[in-house]
């Protein structure tokens, strides 16, 4: 009688919108080899134990919540509203890791043409008076908290889209909105003020089910992905800096110097005499290492960018 070969296999939520490139990006400089389907839901990757499904950040946390996947990318802001619409949420999902991708910012804002002297949300309330407002946000659960905590009349609507729009002249759908931005560009170019920053640092995160966390292979696996994404990211501004010293009596001081600086270099012998010397270093440390060491008898100098994997 034969016993059927199984395997863990882990079902990860891959990201679309801003998050989809760093993520992509970065799994691809860690080796990983990713292919879209022709309709762009599932995501093939070179790893039998991995499945890559795309879908939006904002329904991962109630699918990683039911189970329906092991782990997926998301943001703190889309978590922070899933967790007040969902009461269980927090006792079946948690966080893994903060990514280091560039964070954003949640703002409140308003249209320029529309309330051209609102600068702040207490300007907005006095405009207003108790008139009911229309509040557009992607994160209703969120708006409604804001709502709350600042004293706002307001029906609190998702508009499914871009968010901006709806406050944009002319006949806005909405007074005002709570959205994401990163520097705050798209909001300039539509002509909308930000009048209030609810939260002025928004990461990414790693999240997963709790139970499927509990299973060490399912946990090894998801853990591996972000150490891989983690290691591509924080190498962005490291580069090799190899250069030979050719001259035997320069190698002492050299190695001297790179140590004192805190450097562990690695040295190889030259087949002609000499050494060449590799360290690790931050781009922006080139400019001041190079004149040093070619000063000391370095040469042939190169630099070239690296992963570093590992500490």
């Amino acid at each position: 009688m034969s016993t059927a070969n199984t395997k863990t296999v882990t079902k990860i939520y891959f990201p679309d919108g801003h998050l989809e490139k760093p993520v992509w990006d970065a799994m691809i400089k860690a080796g990983y080899k990713l292919k879209k389907s022709e309709r762009g839901y599932h995501i093939s990757v070179d790893h039998p134990n991995l499945i890559l499904k795309q879908v939006r950040p904002q329904i991962m946390p109630f699918y990683i919540m039911r189970g329906k996947g092991d782990g997926g990318f998301t943001g703190e802001d889309i978590l922070e509203n899933s967790m007040l619409r969902y009461e269980k949420l927090e006792e079946k999902v948690v966080v893994v890791e903060k990514l280091p991708f560039r964070p954003t910012k949640l703002v409140v804002a308003v249209s320029e043409e529309i309330y051209p002297d609102v600068k702040s949300i207490e300007d907005l309330k006095e405009v207003v008076g108790d008139r009911e407002l229309m509040f557009a946000s992607e994160f209703p659960e969120l708006a409604k908290k804001y709502c709350v905590e600042r004293g706002i009349n307001a029906v609190v609507f998702d508009p499914i889209g871009k968010t901006e729009a709806s406050i944009l002249p002319p006949e806005p759908e909405a007074d005002l909105i709570l959205e994401v931005t990163e520097f705050g560009t798209t909001l300039r170019e539509n002509r909308c003020r930000i009048i209030d920053v609810v939260k002025e640092t928004v990461h990414s995160v790693f999240i997963a089910n709790k139970d499927s966390y509990a299973n060490p292979e399912k946990r090894k696996i998801m853990e591996n992905v972000i150490t891989d994404i983690k290691e591509v990211v924080d190498s962005r501004n490291l580069i090799s800096f190899l250069f030979n010293v050719p001259d035997e009596k320069d190698i002492p001081r050299i190695i001297e110097f790179l140590t004192r600086e805190g450097f562990d270099p690695t040295v190889s012998k030259l087949a002609k005499g000499g050494v060449a010397i590799h360290i690790i270093l931050d781009r922006a440390r080139v400019k001041f290492l190079k004149p040093v060491i070619r000063e000391m008898g370095g040469r042939r100098i190169a630099t070239a960018p690296l992963i570093a994997f590992g500490e």
